[in-house]
């Protein structure tokens, strides 16, 4: 199963429509934060996509939570837009944020960097997309005991 993962839209809802199109197999699409009315305002144009959304630290007019947590294909996923855990120091709290819900996967934003990290002696994953603002995301092939990350542009 292959998941579509957008962050940090920051008014771009253009971009992030034409990730989502591009994209159409995924079924079920991560949003990390910075940028809830954007998401918000393109979720009734897929009906058939499960959206799972966090709040980043520039949405200030949204009460949503600030993680969210699913089990897909075998892996425990938590995201988050990674600003609580001091993602743009380094990542130990996303490290810690995994193991204290016993989560292989984590998905991050906030730092505008697309990046793929493994902790091999936790056990973890951290995905960060990068910011569609700025054209790129990722989609994250899923399979039992494997995880496999594509970076991407809506350029291309």
């Amino acid at each position: 199963m292959e998941v579509l993962v957008l962050s940090d839209s920051h008014s771009s809802v253009a971009y992030l429509k034409r990730a989502i199109e591009k994209e159409k197999d995924c079924k079920y699409i991560f949003f990390l934060g910075d940028g809830l009315s954007d998401i918000e305002k393109v979720k009734g144009d897929y009906p058939d996509r499960s959206f799972i959304c966090v709040k980043g630290n520039n949405d200030f007019a949204f009460e949503k939570d600030t993680e969210a947590y699913k089990y897909l294909c075998g892996h425990t996923i938590v995201a988050t837009h990674g600003h609580k855990q001091n993602v743009r120091s380094w990542h130990y709290g996303l490290i810690e944020l995994a193991l204290s819900v016993r989560a292989d996967i984590v998905f991050y934003g906030h730092t505008h960097r697309s990046d793929f990290y493994t902790d091999a002696s936790a056990g973890v994953y951290l995905i960060n997309p990068g910011a569609v603002c700025g054209g790129k995301y990722a989609v994250v092939s899923l399979e039992k005991g494997a995880v496999d990350v594509s970076f991407r542009s809506i350029f291309e």
